[in-house]
C-alpha cells in the first residue's frame, strides 16, 4: 500500500521544483529569477534535513529523492545559468535569448566556445558523480569529504548574479569584485580552469565541516559560528558576492578549524 509523502519528502520536492523552474526561466533569459530560485532550492534543502531529523531520521526513499533533487537544483540549473551568462560575456552570443545553432556558434567564434560548453558539462558530471559516490559513503556522519554539491551550485549562481551587479552591496572594492566575476565568466579558459578545480574538490576527500547544528552550544560548533559570523559581515558588505568569499573561507576551514574539536552529515 502506497504511503502518503512525509514532510521532508514534500520539502525535497519543493527543492526540485525550484531547480526545474530555474532551468525554465534561464532558458527564457530570466537569469536573475533563475538564480534566486537556486537559492530558494537551498532553503528547502536545509529544511528537509531539519524536518527529517525532527521526525526521527530520514528514509531510504528520502535520501534518493534528495540526491535527485540536488542534481537538478545544484548541478543542472547552475550550469545552465552559467552557460547562458558566460556565452554572452565571452561574446559567443549577443543576447540572453538569441541563440544560434551550436554549429554556427563554432563557425563564428571558433575554439572560444568549447571551454564554456565544456565547463558547464564538467560541473554537471562532477555533481552527479559526487552525489552518487558519497551517497554510499558511510564515513560522512558528522562532516563532509569533498565540496558539497549545493555549495558549488550556490557559488556559480552568485557569480552569475554578481557579474550583472544584481544584489551587490557597495562594500570596499565592490566594483573590483564585480569586475572579477565578469572577467572569470567572460574568459572561457579561466572559466574552464575554475570549473575543473571545483569539480576536483567535489570529488576529492578533503575533510570539510558540516554546517548543521546538532545543538547550539559553543563546543563542537565553533567552526559553524565563526563561518556564520564572518559570512554575515561579508553579506552586509558585499551582498551576493559574499558567497564566493564564504566558500573560500569554508574550503580553508580544515586549517583553522584544527584549533577546535573536529566534527564529521550526509551530502543532502
Amino acid at each position: 500500500m502506497a504511503r502518503l509523502p512525509r514532510l521532508p519528502d514534500l520539502l525535497t520536492t519543493a527543492n526540485l521544483a525550484c531547480g526545474v523552474g530555474s532551468i525554465l526561466l534561464a532558458s527564457q533569459g530570466e537569469l536573475t529569477a533563475a538564480c534566486w530560485l537556486v537559492f530558494a532550492a537551498a532553503v528547502f534543502d536545509v529544511f528537509d534535513g531539519l524536518a527529517a531529523r525532527a521526525l526521527g531520521g530520514g528514509s531510504p526513499l528520502g535520501a534518493q529523492l534528495d540526491s535527485l533533487a540536488d542534481m537538478v537544483s545544484f548541478g543542472v540549473a547552475p550550469a545552465f545559468a552559467l552557460f547562458t551568462t558566460a556565452s554572452v560575456l565571452s561574446g559567443i552570443t549577443t543576447g540572453w535569448t538569441a541563440y544560434p545553432p551550436f554549429s554556427v556558434v563554432l563557425e563564428q567564434v571558433g575554439a572560444s566556445a568549447w571551454p564554456v560548453f565544456t565547463a558547464a558539462i564538467v560541473l554537471v558530471i562532477a555533481s552527479c558523480w559526487r552525489l552518487a559516490k558519497f551517497n554510499l559513503d558511510t564515513r560522512q556522519t558528522s562532516g563532509f569529504l569533498g565540496l558539497p554539491t549545493p555549495s558549488n551550485g550556490l557559488f556559480w549562481v552568485s557569480m552569475t548574479l554578481g557579474s550583472t551587479g544584481v544584489a551587490v552591496h557597495p562594500g570596499p572594492g565592490h566594483d573590483q569584485l564585480i569586475g572579477i566575476a565578469r572577467s572569470v565568466l567572460g574568459s572561457p579558459v579561466v572559466l574552464l580552469a575554475l570549473a575543473l578545480v571545483l569539480a576536483g574538490l567535489m570529488l576529492s576527500e578533503l575533510p570539510l565541516p558540516s554546517l548543521k547544528f546538532k545543538h547550539f552550544r559553543w563546543p563542537g560548533n565553533q567552526v559553524i559560528y565563526l563561518l556564520a559570523g564572518l559570512g554575515a559581515v561579508l553579506v552586509v558588505l558585499y551582498g551576493i558576492l559574499a558567497v564566493p568569499m564564504i566558500l573560500v573561507l569554508y574550503l580553508l576551514s580544515p586549517m583553522w578549524g584544527r584549533l577546535f574539536k573536529p566534527q564529521v552529515a550526509r551530502d543532502t
